[in-house]
C-alpha cells in the first residue's frame, strides 16, 4: 500500500474532514470539482498526511492518466470528421419515420459509440444531431435524449475505455481490455435488451398519434456531415489498430496507456494537414486529468490515515468474510451512490479497499472489480445527477427547447437502474459464485 507513515490523531481527523468536504463540494457543485480535488490534495500534502515524495511515484495513477490523455486526443480528432453525425442521420432515415424504430437505432448507436469512445463523448456527439432530427420529424426529443443518456452509460460500462471509472479500475487493478470484454459485455447485452424494451414501453403512448413528414426526413443529407472521406478512413484505421493492440495485450504486453498515446500520435500525424497542434492539444480535457490527480491524493490521505483499513475490517465483519456477500455489497452500494453523487471519487476510494479485501480474504478479486464497474456504470442512470453526461445532455436539450425535468428522467432512469442492478446481481452470483 505504499509508504505508510505514522500520523498524529489530529492528522487522521483532518484527513476525514478534508475527504468529507471534498465530497460535499463536488456533489453540490458550489466550487468546480477540479479546484476542489486539487485544493484538497494540496491540503493533504501541506498537513503532512501524505508525504510529498510519495505523491508523484505512488499516489498518482499514471497508467490511467496516460490512457485517458491518449484517448481524449483521439476522440477530439475523430469528432471533427463528422462520422457519428452521419451515422445518426442514417439511423433516422432507416427508421422510415417510426419513432420506436428510431429509438432502438439511436440506443444501439449510443451504446456502441460509448463502448468504443466513452459515454460522455457519445452524448456530446449524438444529442445535437438527435435534437435536429426530432425537429424535422416534429416530435419531442426528450424520449430520444433520455434513451441516449441511459444507453451511453450502459455502453460505457462494457469496456475498459468506455468510462472514467472503468479506466481507473482497469489500470489500477492490472486488468486487460479483454478482461472487460469477457466479463462485462455479456451482462451489458442482457441489460441492453431489457432497457430498450422498457424504454419503448415507457414512451409508446407519446407516439401513437404522431405524423411524420417523410419528405423532410428524407431531405436530410447524411453525407454533408462528412467533409473529408479520406480522413475518415485514416482515422478509423488508427482506431482499428489501437483496439487491436488493446485486445492483443496478453501477447504484446504493451501497456494500454502507451498504446493510447501511440494512437494519438499516429492520428495527429494523419491529421497534421487538417488541424493545428493547438487544436490537438485542446482535445485533452485537462480539468478531468487534474481532477483525477487531486482525487487520488485525497484517497491516498485516507489510506495513510488508516481509514481504508478500517472500512475493510468492517466490511469483512458485516459479510462474515464471504466474498459473494462482499460483491453484492459493493455492487449495490456503488450503484446507489453513483445514482446520487460523483461516482469517480467513490470508485477511486473503493480501489484500495477492494485490494485490501483481496489480501485479507485470500480470495479471487475479479468478481469484486466487476461488481464495482457494474455498480458505477448502471447507477449513473438512476437520476439526472447520476453522471456528468446526464446533466450535459439535459442542458443541450433544454437550450434547444426540449427541457428534461428531474422527475421526467427519474420516471425512466430509476426503474431501469433498479432492474439493471437486479440483473447484474443475478449475473455476478451465477458466474462467479
Amino acid at each position: 500500500m505504499g509508504t505508510v507513515h505514522t500520523l498524529a490523531n489530529w492528522q487522521v481527523l483532518a484527513a476525514i474532514i478534508i475527504a468529507l468536504f471534498t465530497l460535499i463540494w463536488i456533489v453540490t457543485g458550489l466550487i468546480h470539482r477540479t479546484y476542489v480535488a486539487l485544493g484538497a490534495g494540496l491540503l493533504m500534502v501541506v498537513l503532512g498526511i501524505v508525504e510529498a515524495g510519495s505523491v508523484f511515484w505512488y499516489h498518482l495513477p499514471w497508467q490511467a492518466i496516460g490512457l485517458l490523455m491518449g484517448l481524449m486526443m483521439m476522440i477530439g480528432l475523430t469528432n471533427r470528421t463528422g462520422v457519428f453525425a452521419y451515422a445518426a442521420a442514417k439511423a433516422a432515415q432507416s427508421s422510415k419515420g417510426r419513432p420506436a424504430i428510431l429509438l432502438i437505432a439511436l440506443a444501439l448507436l449510443s451504446t456502441v459509440t460509448a463502448a468504443w469512445l466513452d459515454n460522455l463523448t457519445a452524448i456530446l456527439l449524438l444529442i445535437p444531431v438527435t435534437i435536429s432530427i426530432a425537429k424535422v420529424m416534429k416530435i419531442s426529443a426528450v424520449p430520444f435524449v433520455i434513451t441516449i443518456i441511459i444507453t451511453a452509460n450502459l455502453g460505457g460500462t462494457a469496456t475498459m475505455i468506455g468510462s472514467l471509472p472503468n479506466s481507473i479500475i482497469g489500470t489500477k487493478a492490472g486488468l486487460t481490455f479483454n478482461d472487460f470484454l469477457m466479463n462485462l459485455v455479456p451482462p451489458v447485452l442482457i441489460i441492453w435488451i431489457v432497457t430498450v424494451g422498457l424504454l419503448s414501453l415507457i414512451y409508446a403512448k407519446s407516439w401513437r398519434t404522431t405524423q411524420i413528414s417523410m419528405v423532410e426526413l428524407m431531405s436530410i443529407q447524411p453525407g454533408s456531415y462528412v467533409k473529408d472521406k479520406g480522413l475518415v478512413i485514416k482515422v478509423l484505421t488508427v482506431w482499428a489498430l489501437v483496439l487491436a493492440a488493446f485486445m492483443l495485450h496478453p501477447l504484446l504486453h504493451f501497456e494500454v496507456a502507451y498504446v493510447a498515446i501511440a494512437g494519438a500520435v499516429l492520428m495527429s500525424l494523419v491529421n497534421y494537414k487538417t488541424y493545428s497542434w493547438t487544436e490537438i492539444y485542446s482535445s485533452v480535457d485537462w480539468n478531468t486529468l487534474f481532477y483525477i490527480c487531486g482525487l487520488f491524493i485525497v484517497v491516498g490521505g485516507l489510506i495513510e490515515a488508516g481509514i481504508v483499513q478500517i472500512i475493510v475490517v468492517k466490511a469483512m465483519e458485516l459479510t462474515s468474510g464471504n466474498l459473494m456477500y462482499v460483491s453484492m455489497l459493493i455492487l449495490w452500494l456503488t450503484g446507489l451512490v453513483s445514482a446520487t453523487t460523483d461516482h469517480t471519487m467513490f470508485v477511486a476510494l473503493m480501489v484500495p479497499i477492494i485490494q485490501d479485501l483481496g489480501l485479507q480474504s485470500q480470495g479471487a478479486l475479479h468478481p469484486l472489480w466487476w461488481s464495482l464497474a457494474l455498480g458505477a456504470g448502471l447507477g449513473g442512470s438512476g437520476t439526472l445527477v447520476g453522471a456528468t453526461g446526464n446533466l450535459i445532455a439535459a442542458g443541450l436539450a433544454g437550450r434547444a427547447g426540449h427541457p428534461i425535468s428531474f422527475g421526467a428522467f427519474l420516471k425512466a432512469g430509476a426503474p431501469i437502474t433498479l432492474v439493471s442492478l437486479l440483473i447484474a446481481t443475478a449475473y455476478v452470483s451465477y458466474m462467479y459464485y
